[in-house]
């Protein structure tokens, strides 16, 4: 074993300090290229925000996630305030469970039993007699809100995995109990 002695008196080669100033400059470099990428995409989202924004929303979802998607979306589609249109990754049937399931993402449940519909200006639910509320909606973090006149309004907590929207968890109207929704339907 080497003592502090030994250290002391140490001097690395010639070849030894060439392949660690070979090494210093190789990641200086490599992190100047990352730089440069991330200001390349950084600009063409940009640019495509502002030409395409359907193509923008698509390509954010698949690389920084479900909730900077999100995010988006709610500028873009003027959810800051209440409107009849549902956000389109809502809108569908979704079959209500009590308790969660273990799905494969992108995969729907074998039986689409005590759905619930999200559409334009309404919710349909079928374990109430075919029960429709007019409603409006709006996005708020990491939640989609829904009013209809004299109620209250009601939260839609959205439980996403990476870019896919797994599903959503709720309370609703009429009932005591949060259910846990999963899309069957379009």
């Amino acid at each position: 074993m080497a003592t502090a002695k030994q250290w002391r008196h140490y001097r690395p080669s010639r070849l030894g300090m060439a392949l660690s100033a070979l090494a210093v400059v190789a990641i200086g470099a490599y992190f100047a290229v990352l730089h440069a990428l991330d200001g390349r995409a950084e600009a063409y989202f940009t640019a495509l925000r502002k030409s395409d924004p359907a193509l923008y929303l698509s390509q954010l979802r698949d690389a920084r996630g479900f909730p900077a998607f999100l995010e988006e979306y709610r500028i873009l589609e003027g959810y800051d305030t209440f409107k009849p249109a549902a956000p389109s990754f809502l809108v569908g049937r979704w079959t209500m469970r009590n308790d969660p399931l273990r799905l494969t993402p992108g995969t729907a449940p074998a039986q689409c039993s005590d759905p619930v519909t999200f559409d334009y200006g309404i919710i349909l639910m079928a374990d109430t007699g075919e029960v429709s509320l007019r409603v409006s909606y709006a996005i708020e973090g990491q939640s989609v809100l829904f009013k209809a006149p004299g109620i209250d309004t009601f939260t839609i907590d959205l439980i996403s995995f990476g870019a896919e929207l797994d599903h959503i968890e709720f309370r609703p109207p009429g009932q005591a109990e949060s259910v846990f929704a999963y899309q069957c339907g379009r």
